[in-house]
């Protein structure tokens, strides 16, 4: 095995991922760090979208630090969640990045200087993770006001304070003639971030959207169309993370030109544990949507992506369950591989982390994921196979760790606060949580 094969990751040289405030960081899985995975300048500003050129970002003494740590075995800090992932059997995003790509250990090793920076013009940026601010239409529990301008009201009722930190510093959030903002999210309009873009549209191969809700974003739109107009869309993958509450027609007629769409819809349970989690969306309009997405043309992949937290791992099995009995779905989740959902664990924040849950709790569920998989050895093969998969990697994750006593009180005074400001309450969602509480 060659040196550094069990941390490398294609992402440091391939990869360039935008936040909602324009700063750009290693991925969104180094947000697990205290630096959020922000890349820096040596003053310590971020590099930002809207004013730096992004060239400079990819040699940027922590991404030069990563690269070597690969080449040498060594985990980063940044890397941490995928390094705790694989520990405890689910699959990481390094993981899934190496499969997806062609470019391996041997070239990282030919193209990389000894102190770890790369000549960005032979190595022009393949993957871009683009997230044109944080206008979004839901205020999910583990989100917040740096992810969702829908959060704002309830941020300052909640803590009392029209203040939140992100990345680039403390935000303040102002009312502009009755409507709520953060002026920090107002980064895409810079042309000179339009403009390297657009020179890089030619070595595009995959795109990844994010939020805010990028079908409600018109600067995601204006790409699509400049990668249409260039004549490189028929080369380029999209993937998207959408909350699925909204298909625009025109987005599905902008698709048909690219390559490849993959669509993850943030889909975290069915009826009132949906609308309780990704507040306020409703579980009917959803399904009809995905309804329409599973009869979508044939370069369209769907799958269903599960966030698992404290408030939803208990019925995520009753989800599973639908989706095998019930749901009907021919694309979504059709592959092999994970037939039944896709599913990733909240790390942030804390706790809302499924590792905050009582022992007690974690016995049942931990019984109730192996009674599924001897559930799903009635139906298919694949379905049983990829049920031990989920519960091997999601217990063992739950289990080998306890948040409790760091973090359950406030789980707790989160989860009160919040049920009175939305008028809800945990009880009649999830009722064996609520006992527990």
């Amino acid at each position: 095995m060659i040196k550094g094969e069990k941390t490398f990751c294609p992402i440091p040289w391939i990869f360039q991922a935008v936040r909602s405030n324009g700063d750009i960081r290693v991925c969104c899985q180094a947000n697990v760090t205290k630096n959020r995975g922000v890349v820096r300048k040596e003053d310590g500003t971020a590099y930002n979208a809207g004013i730096d050129n992004l060239s400079d970002a990819r040699n940027a003494e922590l991404m030069k630090d990563i690269r070597k740590n690969m080449m040498s075995s060594k985990w980063s800090d940044e890397c941490g969640r995928c390094k705790q992932e694989e520990e405890n059997g689910l699959t990481s995003r390094r993981q899934y990045e190496r499969v997806q790509w062609k470019f391996g250990m041997l070239d990282a090793l030919k193209s990389t200087k000894m102190d770890g920076s790369i000549d960005v013009k032979k190595s022009p940026v393949q993957y871009y993770d683009l997230r044109f601010g944080n206008f979004c239409n839901l205020k999910c529990r583990m989100c917040g006001p740096s992810d969702s301008n829908a959060w704002f009201a309830d941020w300052i009722e909640l803590t009392g304070k029209n203040t939140f930190n992100d990345t680039s510093g403390e935000i303040t959030i102002q009312d502009v003639n009755g409507k709520l903002c953060a002026s920090d999210f107002d980064w895409p309009n810079s042309e000179m971030f339009w403009t390297q873009l657009e020179r890089n549209i030619q070595y595009m191969e995959h795109v990844y959207f994010a939020g805010g809700e990028p079908m409600l974003i018109e600067r995601h739109y204006e790409f699509l169309q400049k990668c249409i107009d260039s004549g490189y869309a028929k080369n380029i993958m999209l993937e998207y993370n959408t909350n699925g509450t909204t298909l625009p027609p025109r987005v599905v007629k902008l698709w048909s030109k690219f390559k490849e769409v993959r669509l993850g819809v943030s889909v975290d349970g069915m009826e009132s544990v949906l609308e309780y989690q990704r507040y306020p969306v409703k579980w009917n309009k959803v399904l009809k949507n995905l309804k329409t997405i599973d009869a979508l043309p044939g370069n369209i992949k769907a799958w269903l992506a599960f966030t698992v937290t404290a408030y939803n791992i208990d019925h995520m099995i009753d989800f599973m369950k639908w989706k095998i009995q019930d749901s009907d779905f021919i694309k979504i989740n059709s592959g092999s591989i994970k037939p039944i959902i896709t599913h990733h664990v909240a790390h942030n924040p804390p706790h809302l982390n499924v590792r905050v849950l009582p022992e007690e709790y974690k016995k049942e569920i931990t019984q109730k994921f192996a009674d599924f998989v001897d559930w799903c050895s009635t139906y298919d093969k694949k379905y049983q196979i990829a049920a031990q998969g989920i519960r091997n990697g999601v217990c063992k994750y739950m289990n080998s760790e306890s948040y409790y006593n760091e973090y359950w009180n406030e789980f707790i005074q989160y989860t009160t606060d919040l049920d009175r400001i939305r008028n809800e309450n945990i009880a009649s969602v999830v009722p064996s949580l609520a006992q527990h509480m």
